[in-house]
């Protein structure tokens, strides 16, 4: 137990990213005098440190990479793709989102004792605002990979929540309910809401961005178990967020744009972003090319013969002939100087490397995680119509919107002749649109139906959905060390 609390302690103590207006106050959320949060200056460096600790590739390749192998689509990970996981195999991103969740508690507590003479009540209040948004963040991953997130609000299996920094008097804690959990989340959802201001910068979270994570909760799980009362209310916030930014969150004109502002892209509400401090060449590029080291060995390399996949074990007659594949794919390579092969895959996420984007022509050196874009309010309001009544004109046209707007590639209006034809187009717009980029394509593969069974049965040639299976296994260490946690059924 006290190894894991350790670990946890220099987990946290060990970024080192600067943050928002933040740039010259170094990140903390390490737990020691010289650290402790007496000022502004460091109320907004505790929340820098919660930032700073999303740089992990278990925030980004290595997590979406591996929902994306499970949904079917790719093989990039098979212990994924298979859902062959147990408490021994277990990833290592409980650890990381523990990790940026202590961080997330430290800030919150911290700023919540500040004493007004410190920072204003005003000023506090939207502060803590930002850490609870923050942990809804970290703690919606954790429900989405960890727990039953589908399952009735009686069932046991919800998240293991911590609402305290990790000390050795709280490390024996036992899970929530599923309801519980939820609940948990729209709380901090809620205040967020209520407190934090609009979207000024995509790397930092917003009202719009709280709204948006709230719709996104309800939509998984109400549209998994079609429930209204979650999609009504998703819907209105989807509604809301569509009705009420900033000018600045708008779509690109260009798809190529997207990618290529990465991180400064005006369709971001959201995103992971890599500072130019050095950092990007942690430990080999692993960290500037978190996706190609998920990715590079498992595509095909160019130039070669035959057909040219992107790593696309199902799905290829969809996107291969959609315009937007020839710019969101092609030719990328590894960050080593020793490998210089060209791989051909999904190059809006993995592209030239360190060694060759910085030898390119403009420079190729910003490697986003999009963690939100301006496109997904088009997908959820389609769906959310779709499921609630409305008709198939209705339901598309909001997609229909999104694609005229996207004048690079040109993308004709879809024009669907029933239901069933609405909800396949919906669902593999979702796919061409936001595949390895947020986990999206997995969610939508368990609740969108194919002949009566989820599409992900369709996708894994008729492989029978274990639903328990849906979440990945609690790891050992949790287990072994503390021995109020239950393990996830049928993963031990």
């Amino acid at each position: 137990m006290k190894k894991i609390f350790y670990t946890l302690l220099i987990l946290a103590g060990t970024t080192s990213f600067s943050c928002k207006n933040y740039l010259d106050i170094q990140p903390i959320h390490s737990l020691t005098d010289a650290n402790a949060i007496k000022d502004l200056a460091t109320a907004k460096a505790s929340l820098g440190g919660v930032y700073s600790s999303f740089q992990n590739d278990d925030w980004a390749g290595a997590l979406y990479c591996g929902l994306a192998s499970k949904a079917g689509f790719v093989r990039f990970n098979t212990v994924d793709y298979d859902m062959s996981y147990n408490q021994l195999t277990a990833s290592s991103s409980w650890t990381t989102f523990y990790k940026s969740l202590n961080a997330a508690n430290f800030a919150i507590s911290g700023i919540g004792k500040l004493p007004d003479a410190a920072v204003s009540q005003a000023d506090k209040t939207v502060l803590i605002a930002e850490g609870r948004c923050l942990r809804a963040w970290i703690n919606a991953n954790l429900l989405w990979n960890y727990t039953h997130w589908w399952a009735d609000d009686a069932d046991i299996y919800g998240l293991l929540y911590r609402d305290e920094v990790v000390n050795l008097s709280n490390m024996l804690k036992a899970r929530i309910t599923v309801g519980e959990s939820y609940q948990k989340i729209y709380d901090d959802l809620d205040f967020a809401i209520a407190n934090l201001g609009d979207l000024t910068t995509p790397r930092y979270v917003s009202k719009q961005f709280a709204k948006a994570l709230k719709a996104k909760l309800l939509l998984y799980r109400g549209g998994y178990r079609n429930t209204k009362a979650d999609l009504d209310a998703a819907l209105v916030l989807v509604n809301d967020v569509l009705a009420n930014h900033p000018a600045t969150f708008s779509m690109e004109a260009n798809l190529a744009d997207v990618y290529t502002n990465s991180w400064d892209s005006k369709e971001n509400l959201f995103v992971k972003y890599l500072e130019n401090d050095g950092t990007r060449t942690a430990k080999g590029g692993y960290y500037y090319t978190y996706y190609l080291s998920q990715i590079g060995g498992n595509t095909l390399p160019l130039p070669v013969g035959g057909t040219l996949t992107a790593g696309l074990v199902y799905g290829l007659d969809w996107f291969s002939n959609d315009p937007r594949w020839p710019v969101v794919t092609g030719p990328v390579r590894a960050a080593e100087t020793w490998d210089n092969v060209n791989r051909f895959t999904f190059k809006k996420v993995a592209r030239l490397g360190s060694y060759a984007g910085k030898l390119a022509n403009p420079i190729d050196e910003k490697y986003a995680a999009y963690y939100f874009r301006y496109p997904e309010l088009y997908l959820m309001k389609a769906e959310l119509l779709a499921r609630t009544g409305a008709t198939p004109a209705q339901a598309i046209a909001p997609i229909n919107e999104m694609r005229s707007k996207r004048t690079t590639p040109v993308l004709a209006a879809l024009n669907p002749a029933n239901q069933i034809e609405l909800m396949d187009m919906i669902f593999k717009e979702i796919f061409t649109e936001t595949f390895l980029e947020n986990g999206s394509e997995f969610f939508a593969a368990v609740r969108f139906m194919k002949d009566g069974k989820p599409w992900i049965v369709t996708i894994k040639n008729g492989v029978a959905l274990q639903e328990n299976k849906m979440c990945r296994p609690i790891p050992d260490a949790e287990i072994v060390n503390n021995t109020l946690m239950e393990q996830n059924p049928e993963l031990k």
